[in-house]
């Protein structure tokens, strides 16, 4: 693995031609580590860590744009560099079949997800919290500082940061499913937090309320939550 090692260098990745193809969760993996890369509408985040070690070794990502046959790549957080936060890196980007291939890259990145996407696809901001049902929503969720909550078809990831003073504070994620009767359970891969919690399967609830998610269950480290999730479209000005 040591040539991807560091897919959180500089990116030059693959060649487009529509977007979905590319959207989703794609990974490679070999004894020193596993390397996941979420593509979801808006965004993109690069991860590294060795799930048996429990050992979480960086993660990278922001926002994308297509531009011709590239895809412009902008920083919002970087636990690695946080010089590259606010900073753009064009890549080339390629996809055959369920293979992903990046610039850097002499293996094919493998696609993650299977299946149907579940009910929680998207990219949320943590907006509130619900105390005895009613909903107390944050004066400033979004800038300077935000946690985001990323989902492909099966996999998850949140993400705290501040885009400001380019601070990282911690990040977690894995595969997760939905069912139609409101369950929502997450496999935890890699959590910078509390290293006790990688393996675990945490059930929670979902519903949807006025457009936001409402998560709420038991934390993965133990205690109640009952948080407000917003799609984070609804902080972007078009």
């Amino acid at each position: 693995m040591k040539k991807y090692l560091f897919i959180f260098c500089l990116l030059p990745l693959l060649s487009l031609g529509q977007q979905a193809p590319f959207l989703g969760a794609w990974g490679l993996e070999d004894a020193s580590a596993k390397i996941t890369v979420l593509l979801t509408e808006h965004i993109f985040s690069l991860n590294r860590y060795h799930i048996a070690d429990k050992k979480f070794l960086g993660s990278e990502g922001g926002t994308w744009r297509k531009d011709g046959n590239e895809l412009v790549l902008t920083y919002e957080w970087s636990s690695t560099d946080t010089s590259k936060v606010g900073k753009e890196f064009k890549t080339s980007i390629r996809i055959s079949e369920s293979e992903l291939r990046l610039g850097l890259f002499t293996q094919a990145l493998k696609k993650l997800d299977a299946g149907s996407p579940g009910a929680l696809l998207g990219e949320w901001i943590i907006s509130g919290n619900y105390v005895n049902d009613v909903v107390s929503k944050r004066p400033s969720p979004f800038y300077p500082r935000r946690t985001m909550k990323i989902l492909s078809g099966n996999h998850f990831q949140w993400i705290a940061f501040n885009v400001k003073t380019k601070e990282f504070f911690g990040t977690g994620g894995g595969t997760y499913t939905t069912s139609v009767d409101g369950k929502y359970v997450e496999t935890i891969e890699f959590f910078t937090k509390a290293a006790s919690s990688i393996g675990k399967s945490v059930e929670f609830t979902y519903s949807f309320q006025d457009g936001d998610w409402r998560h709420k269950g038991q934390k993965s480290t133990g205690g109640p939550m009952d948080e407000c999730w917003t799609p984070r479209k609804f902080y972007i000005k078009n």
